[in-house]
C-alpha cells in the first residue's frame, strides 16, 4: 500500500524510461506502455538469458487506485529461455486478458 500523496503517474513513467535505457542496454527484448482492464502500466519483455534454463520474464507493472490506496500492480509470466519463445503467445494472452478489481 502507498500513501495518498503517492506519485503514481511520476513513478510509471520513471519505470517506462528505465525499461527504455535498459532496452537500449539490451537486457530488454521490448517495451511499451499498455493499457489493461483500463489501467495503464508499463510492459516489457526481458532478452534471451545467457545460460538456456536461465529464467526469462515478460511483465507489467502499474498502479491502479482501489478501496482508497494506491496499490502497484506487478504481473509476472516466465519460463526457462528455451521454452519462453513457444510460451510467447501465452504470456501475452494471460497479461491482455487479465481483470483487475476497481
Amino acid at each position: 500500500m502507498l500513501g495518498d500523496n503517492f506519485p503514481a503517474d511520476v513513478s510509471l513513467k520513471a519505470y517506462y524510461d528505465q525499461a527504455m535505457q535498459q532496452l537500449k542496454n539490451g537486457k530488454y527484448e521490448s517495451v511499451k506502455m499498455v493499457e489493461i482492464d483500463g489501467i495503464q502500466g508499463v510492459e516489457f519483455t526481458e532478452a534471451p538469458p545467457e545460460g538456456k534454463d536461465d529464467p526469462r520474464r515478460h511483465q507489467w507493472i502499474a498502479y491502479r487506485k482501489y478501496l482508497g490506496q494506491t496499490q502497484q500492480l506487478n504481473v509476472m509470466t516466465s519460463t526457462k529461455g528455451t521454452n519462453f519463445n513457444k510460451h510467447t503467445d501465452d504470456f501475452t494472452a494471460i497479461l491482455y486478458s487479465m481483470k483487475a478489481v476497481k
